[in-house]
């Protein structure tokens, strides 16, 4: 019989706040693509000075105790453990799979579907003490497997669960922990305690709510259910990322953690090994069943069946992009100066141009408003809204050695356009003058790629 009130607190990694999460994202993961492969005396050192340099302007020798405890917590407990962007051996610190994908795609939500895929309890994220609790005390699920799967059997019978009942019935019960009760047995101990007008919820306080809040975090950071107030709906939009979760409920755990033996040395450092390094891979060999549309991330209701476009996700998002920032050109050109608007060209399949989009500065240059704006688009997506106000955001691109060229070319006629694609809104930034904003240290160019040459004479032999 299923009891919900035998509770068990089950923690995660604390990580942050969910836009603090989304913020820093790529920040830690292009840093983890430049450092990686190295020792992890080279890791800390690079990773330690990045980092410290985005969050707090200084170098990390120079912060005090307390700011330095915060980067490495930023770095060892959320970039490692909790986001997998790196695992490691003996020897070397290395990128992850689902590290090089996010900076392939630039698809957020995506990372958060494969984090919550490959997500379990008992994990090796954790002191070795706690793990062997978790063991001890018989604890074997996925979390985000039964969530989903719970929510998909509610919302087939026009039901809405709420936080608190997931997280009293669900994510803090023991005997749900333990993998012996169904979805069906919770979900109908819930209606039953519904028609008694039963209410159970966990107390007040971070100490009883945290690890509930931050698993919901991730969901929702994944695309995959929406919190609205204190009601858990499931983002229909993702029906097909959703059903492997559903599908995978029933399967063992992914990672059998049960076969070290944790009381050998060798063993528990072998353990975390092979779990920094499954943590981190892509957890399905198809991988647009990962993808986020645009579609799925601002839900909209499609009427009739939107034809697949061709292309890698890579390329389809940067062609959503370079068309929604098209459009808007036209429409800001068009509203003060329509003889102009013709002016404004999508070349983004040009290649070789170091831009996307040739159009005019019309209205934000009064004095010469034909003026040539020449403008290179850099689409992401992600769930929340980058805020300017918020001190811990931050964020990455990639630009070609032609971007680069025709930035420092035409210089403050070009311009980047950073779109985000979120859920509630599609928000422009623009950078004007990249390649100015660099010499005075406004923002940071790194070389990234380096290109060999070589000839004949360099070959030592041919097999």
């Amino acid at each position: 019989m299923f009891n919900p009130d035998i509770q068990y607190r089950c923690t995660i990694i604390r990580g942050k706040a969910q836009k603090e999460l989304d913020n820093l994202l790529p920040a830690y993961a292009n840093i983890v693509a430049e450092i990686c492969p190295c020792t992890k005396d080279v890791f800390d050192q690079e990773f330690n000075d990045r980092l410290s340099q985005i969050i707090y302007n200084d170098d990390f020798e120079n912060l005090g105790e307390n700011n330095q405890k915060t980067i490495r917590n930023h770095i060892t407990e959320v970039a490692g453990k909790l986001f997998g962007l790196y695992y490691s051996d003996e020897n070397f610190i290395y990128e992850s799979p689902s590290n090089e994908k996010l900076l392939i795609d630039n698809d957020q939500p995506a990372f958060f579907k494969n984090l919550c895929l490959n997500f379990q309890f008992p994990n090796g994220t954790q002191k070795i003490q706690t793990i062997e609790e978790r063991i001890n005390d018989g604890i074997k699920f996925k979390p985000f497997h039964f969530v989903l799967t719970l929510l998909s059997l509610a919302q087939k019978s026009g039901i809405i669960l709420t936080k608190d009942e997931i997280g009293y019935y669900v994510l803090n019960a023991k005997q749900v922990l333990q993998g012996k009760i169904s979805v069906e047995e919770v979900l109908g101990t819930i209606l039953k305690d519904r028609a008694n007008n039963t209410i159970k919820k966990l107390d007040a306080g971070s100490f009883h709510t945290q690890h509930i809040r931050e698993q919901f975090n991730l969901l929702a950071l994944a695309n995959l259910i929406i919190i609205d107030g204190n009601n858990l709906v499931i983002n229909k939009a993702e029906k097909e990322i959703i059903d492997v979760f559903v599908s995978e409920l029933a399967q063992p755990l992914q990672f059998d953690i049960f076969k070290y033996d944790l009381n050998n040395d060798e063993d528990k450092k072998q353990m975390y090994f092979d779990w920094s390094a499954y943590f981190g891979k892509i957890a399905v060999s198809n991988l647009e069943i990962l993808s986020t549309s645009i579609e799925a991330l601002q839900r909209e209701e499609i009427e009739k069946p939107k034809v697949p476009q061709k292309g890698t996700d890579q390329t389809i998002l940067g062609d959503e992009g370079e068309y929604f920032v098209f459009d808007l050109e036209k429409e800001r050109v068009s509203a003060t100066h329509p003889r102009l608007v013709n002016k404004v060209l999508l070349l983004g399949k040009q290649r070789g141009l170091g831009y996307d989009i040739s159009s005019v500065e019309a209205d934000e240059n009064r004095e010469e408003p034909e003026f040539a704006r020449f403008v290179e688009v850099k689409s992401t997506k992600r769930i929340t809204e980058p805020d300017l106000n918020d001190n811990s955001w931050t964020d990455t691109i990639s630009l070609t050695r032609k971007e680069w060229i025709a930035a420092k070319q035409y210089r403050s006629a070009y311009n980047i356009y950073r779109v985000y694609f979120t859920p509630n809104a599609t928000i422009v930034r623009k950078i004007n003058d990249p390649f100015g904003k660099n010499e005075s240290g406004i923002i940071t160019v790194l070389p990234t790629l380096y290109r060999m040459d070589f000839g004949s004479e360099s070959i030592d032999k041919q097999y």
